[in-house]
């Protein structure tokens, strides 16, 4: 049993953390669940950019590449292979942007039956994107939004952590601590939602407060890691001595094919990156054979591209336990490493924040003397 006074720090610290921070966590938490099925929303308020005009995937990574370069000239930075979310090719351009603002990308979908154009967009500022974006960064990129996002998850695993130690149950009154009674008082029914709440939340919300911190503070994150499983700093490798300028490149089809043949076995390409200025080498992500849709990519390798030699490999056959976790943040952040079930779970996990802090802020104000409660 916790001592009064260390019960009623522990109290006051969770109540004004959670007052506080609320806000900022219940608009985390929304935009989470929204984006769990964020690329399935944006299917459907956007269909005729996601409808090929059959099911054949008859073009090549060339075409593909020459048709979005007609229909935006500005350099390719990224090309997502169709998937059955989004069945079409998706060739992400990076255009000039100001110091220190969001990425300038834009998008051209091309379709892989006949490689036509089905549209172009600005990518960062698409309603799904928008939400994704304001779900990580607040949409304060240029003001430490995306440092905010994770000292909210800080705050979201101390409320988290305490909320569990104040909850704490005497024996024999679990399941009367984790249910919420009827025909009783208006203060003692919400008390009851706010414990029930916290705690069947309460593994998922853990899960995405970690996750979160890791993703947002990979730094703080690697050294704790490398206490059970040592990772390898992360790397963009590239071809430290390049052959003799003027010697051609493989086209795109070839470093294509080349990457299919050193895929993981049970694996497809999922993601293709041209060399850029800093990093001379092509890097292919692979997505799981089966896996679910949201788990966009698991894995990748860098290819030479004069060779087609794979100059680093990361794939999951090759990373000690803890570059698997470390790769595997985003996948587990978002409930997809457990499938659509897991989808589900984050998805309603991202609710509870509201609840938590609406019968908390009820408590707070119930509890309150008479003469501090407003109106």
């Amino acid at each position: 049993m916790m001592p009064g006074r260390a019960r009623r720090a522990l109290l006051w610290a969770h109540r004004w953390f959670g007052l506080i921070g609320g806000i900022v966590l219940v608009l985390i938490g929304l935009t989470g669940s929204f984006i769990v099925f964020y690329r399935e929303i944006d299917v459907a308020l956007n269909p005729s950019l996601y409808a090929p005009a059959g099911p054949e995937q008859s073009v090549t990574l060339s075409e593909v590449m020459r048709v979005a370069a007609t229909a935006d000239p500005a350099p390719i930075a990224t090309i997502l292979a169709p998937d059955r979310t989004w069945p079409v090719w998706i060739v992400i351009h990076s255009h000039e942007t100001a110091p220190g603002s969001y990425p300038n990308r834009w998008t051209t979908m091309v379709d892989p039956s006949n490689g036509k154009v089905l549209g172009r967009r600005d990518y960062a500022n698409a309603f799904a994107l928008k939400v994704y974006r304001l779900h990580f960064t607040l949409l304060l990129y240029e003001f430490w939004g995306k440092e905010l996002v994770g000292v909210a998850g800080f705050v979201l695993l101390g409320l988290a952590v305490s909320g569990l130690f104040l909850w704490w149950p005497k024996p024999r009154r679990f399941w009367r601590s984790v249910s919420v009674r009827k025909n009783v008082s208006l203060l003692r029914f919400v008390l009851d939602l706010h414990s029930a709440a916290g705690f069947w939340a309460l593994s998922v919300l853990l899960l995405i407060s970690i996750t979160g911190i890791g993703i947002v503070f990979p730094d703080v994150v690697r050294p704790i890691v490398g206490l059970v499983s040592q990772p390898t700093p992360d790397r963009s490798p590239k071809v430290e001595m390049p052959p003799p300028a003027g010697t051609s490149l493989l086209s795109p089809d070839a470093i294509m094919r080349r990457a299919q043949e050193a895929r993981p076995g049970g694996s497809t390409v999922a993601m293709l990156n041209p060399p850029t200025a800093t990093r001379n080498t092509w890097r292919v992500q692979f997505r799981p054979d089966g896996a679910d849709p949201a788990v966009r990519s698991r894995g990748a390798i860098w290819l030479d591209p004069w060779s087609g030699g794979v100059v680093h490999d990361r794939t999951p056959g090759t990373m000690s336990m803890g570059e698997r976790y470390l790769a595997e943040q985003l996948w587990l952040h978002n409930g997809a490493t457990f499938g659509f079930a897991g989808r589900l779970l984050v998805f309603a996990a991202g609710f509870a924040p509201l609840v938590l802090f609406v019968s908390g802020a009820m408590m707070w104000l119930k509890r309150r003397p008479a003469k501090l409660r407003p109106g």
